[in-house]
């Protein structure tokens, strides 16, 4: 795995079985030369003649892995290898588990590493396992199979695990307590949201305090050193967890975010017909991807469960998978477990991490499933059970094409990108990535053409957007929201330009490194090509009203290699001392100092960025009262229950004009049709030959009017979802506009709850 030196920097660990302790039969080898302090060498299997013996007092465990500890060892045995090491090997040896390979010019601190390069030895420790491993194979030894401590006499002790707890429990290490702090966390957002409902002042206070105790613990214990895999693997589960019961308090009794509600009107719908492929009125292009609603209309179905609840629990399990399968990404391609947990923190501070990726909506479905092909793909080429890693990846693309058309085209991006690098720097060549993206490449386009076909329309105005604001971004056109919106305070906006530059640096600075040291990794420059990614669509969210929410729906995908960047730049500041300014400090103590508070203070500016910057925006961070064209501030009871009116006196499937909140509830609550080009209805002042002939041209049954559009002014920019006065509005709708329908020949108000009046166009 590629550090800020661009060199791997992950332990060699082996399998062992039950034996007695041994004496060391050799001495290590010392290094000809010392190497230097920010170094980074690495150790070469075809160098490599000797490995260490060290036996184990029983057979590990399948989640088990021995770690060798710096203090456990005070020398290295060596003994004949069980094997000749491949040609075409590295072994890597961390500081952390091995001290007395080659002597350091000083002692290494607790929190440093010393790293033993290929040109410093001769010869390399290793641990022999109960079998040969494969070609790319590592195999691991569980920390408790090893004493803590080395006798005088040189013989490594090995302790046997005593009780119950220590041969059935993972080593937690401190995260139950880290976690328990971050719970305390949740418990302070949820007064904070409570207050949001109420107007209460000190809401916003207890909301950053709660964001700062659910993160800061977790991705401070990140930073130091883990008790292991499980520790690490707990605490990236845990605060997953926690971030999701952010969302769900935000709304517990109901989904409010538009796009939970469409799908979970599809879901309803299906567990109501038991058909697939049935029109939604609210997103037509679901209706051919029908993988999320099949997820819950089964636990809903399977458990008797109402579809808010089962869908509730099928976010929560995709988001708590897609997380689990990124931290066993990084630990399949060598990553040691402190990268791989500290990798999903980083990802926890991407834009739309917090809520959207976390809905109940299809791409929080589909996430996992890219997520494992990827994993399969990488599994491929690292063991030799090929058949069953290509039905792996072969289930996770197919499942991943039938549930999100977006998700589905970043899978064969993915997998390509991987599969292209792997062709052009390995040695063997592997085409095991690239065979999994063509078969996704195939899938995807056949899905589109014969099922989906409708997918081009939906998405083709989306990418003439995106085209026109990386058109106006090239020059220079950098504009805030459009006029009539509400904008954001000027302190957020700096902190996201300050993200993006700290971003921006780990970024030049890694393929500075990898540039001047020729790197050959195919990860390194797979996150390289990823990171680029990430910054192409980043600029967009300081460009048009829709920026931000294109570059965070981007941000989904291409944050997952700025992650993995950013958290091995940030454990190599850790481990060596990565950034030149640490020379000039006076102190060990003060150089530590300094190293911490970088680390934590690039973690919590990207999380404090993923708020503000991130969904609901400024205005909706807070759950409260009705907000013009708010989306899930504008749901309140008042617009549900007419919705809910039209369905059970109206039936579905009548054609409404509504603005855009309106056009939400009524085509989800109410099962109907929304006409997105009424706008000039509520625009003029007194109904006239133009209101009529767009009425009949349009074919509008009933109109939808909440009363309160003519208080204030959309928070978005515009009222409806094809507004010709977006943007440019100074002043909230004329009452005038809202209120004519009263006086139509022939119009009915059929439903008046004192806010929202429905009428009937039919016989006008």
């Amino acid at each position: 795995m590629s550090g800020a030196t661009g060199r791997a920097s992950a332990r060699l660990v082996a399998a062992a079985r039950r034996a007695a302790a041994v004496r060391r039969s050799a001495a290590a080898v010392p290094a000809p030369r010392a190497p230097q302090d920010d170094e980074t060498v690495e150790v070469g299997r075809d160098e490599l003649a000797k490995v260490v013996a060290i036996p184990a007092p029983r057979a590990p465990q399948d989640d088990e892995t021995v770690e060798i500890s710096r203090d456990g060892l005070a020398g290295i045995a060596l003994a004949p290898a069980h094997r000749a090491p491949e040609d075409d090997k590295t072994v890597e040896i961390s500081r952390d588990e091995l001290a007395g390979i080659a002597p350091a010019p000083r002692a290494p601190q607790d929190d440093e590493t010393v790293e033993v390069g290929r040109d410093e030895l001769a010869k390399v420790v290793a641990i022999p396992a109960p079998r040969a491993p494969g070609d790319d194979e590592t195999v691991e030894v569980g920390r408790d199979e090893l004493a803590q401590e080395a006798p005088p006499s040189g013989t490594v002790r090995i302790s046997e695990p005593t009780g119950w707890l220590a041969a059935h429990v993972p080593l937690l290490g401190q995260a139950p307590w880290i976690l328990a702090t971050s719970s305390a966390g949740v418990a302070v957002v949820a007064l904070a949201y409570s207050g949001g409902r109420t107007g209460a002042g000190w809401a916003v206070a207890a909301y950053w305090l709660g964001q700062v105790l659910v993160f800061a613990p977790v991705a401070v214990r990140m930073l130091a050193r883990l008790a292991g895999t499980a520790e690490a693997y707990a605490l990236v589960v845990g605060l997953a967890a926690n971030q999701y019961l952010q969302k769900w308090m935000y709304s517990p009794d109901e989904f409010r975010f538009p796009d939970e509600l469409q799908h979970w009107a599809a879901t309803s719908t299906l567990v109501r017909t038991a058909h697939l492929y049935e029109p939604e009125h609210g997103l037509p292009v679901a209706e051919h991807f029908p993988g999320l609603a099949e997820m819950g209309g089964s636990v809903a179905l399977l458990t008797g469960l109402p579809v808010t609840v089962a869908g509730l629990i099928v976010a929560g399990v995709a988001h708590l998978a897609f997380v689990s399968l990124i931290f066993a990404v990084v630990r399949r391609v060598g990553g040691s477990p402190r990268l791989a947990g500290l990798t999903c923190v980083v990802y926890a501070t991407s834009l739309h991490y917090l809520f959207f990726d976390s809905m109940y909506v299809y791409q929080t479905g589909a996430l996992p499933f890219l997520m494992l092909a990827v994993w399969a793909a990488l599994c491929w080429q690292y063991e030799r059970r090929v058949l069953a890693h290509l039905a792996i990846g072969g289930f996770a693309i197919a499942s991943v094409v039938v549930t999100h058309h977006i998700t589905a085209m970043m899978t064969v991006g993915t997998l390509l990108l991987i599969g292209v690098c792997e062709m052009v720097l390995s040695r063997p060549r592997r085409y095991g990535a690239l065979i999994l993206g063509g078969f996704a490449a195939a899938a995807t386009l056949a899905w589109f053409t014969f099922v989906a076909s409708d997918v081009t329309t939906y998405l083709s105005p989306a990418a003439r957007g995106l085209w026109r604001s990386g058109i106006r971004l090239l020059h220079g056109e950098i504009g805030g929201p459009p006029t009539g919106a509400a904008r954001p305070p000027l302190w957020e906006t700096g902190v996201s330009v300050l993200a993006l530059l700290a971003l921006f640096a780990l970024f030049v600075q890694q393929l500075r490194t990898a540039i001047t040291t020729r790197s050959r990794d195919v990860w390194h420059w797979s996150l390289l090509t990823g990171t680029f990614v990430f910054f192409a669509t980043a600029g967009l969210r300081f460009v048009g009203s829709q920026g931000p929410e294109l570059a965070g729906r981007a941000a989904t995908f291409t944050y997952v290699p700025v992650s993995l960047l950013a958290a091995s730049s940030v454990l190599a500041w850790r481990r060596n001392g990565g950034l030149r300014i640490r020379r000039h400090l006076a102190t060990t103590r003060t150089r530590i100092a300094f190293t911490w508070s970088l680390a934590i203070g690039l973690t919590m500016l990207l999380m404090v960025n993923s708020r503000v910057g991130g969904w609901p925006s400024f205005w909706g961070r807070l759950p409260g009262g009705f907000v013009a064209s708010g989306f899930e501030r504008a749901v309140d009871p008042m617009g549900v229950s007419a919705a809910r009116w039209s369905r059970a006196y109206l039936g579905g499937g009548h054609r409404f004009a509504a603005d855009t909140n309106g056009f939400n509830l009524v085509s989800t609550y109410g099962g109907q049709r929304v006409v997105r080009e009424t706008a000039p209805l509520f625009y003029s002042t007194a109904w006239g030959l133009a209101d009529q002939e767009l009425v009949k041209a349009r074919s509008v049954e009933f109109v939808y009017v909440d009363i309160r559009l003519a208080d204030q002014l959309p928070v978005t920019g515009s009222y409806f979802p094809r507004d010709p006065m977006a943007g440019r509005r100074t002043g909230p709708i004329d009452r005038a506009g809202l209120t004519k329908f009263d006086g139509i020949n022939g119009a009915d108000r059929v439903y008046d709850n004192g806010t929202v009046r429905i009428y009937d166009l039919r016989d006008s």
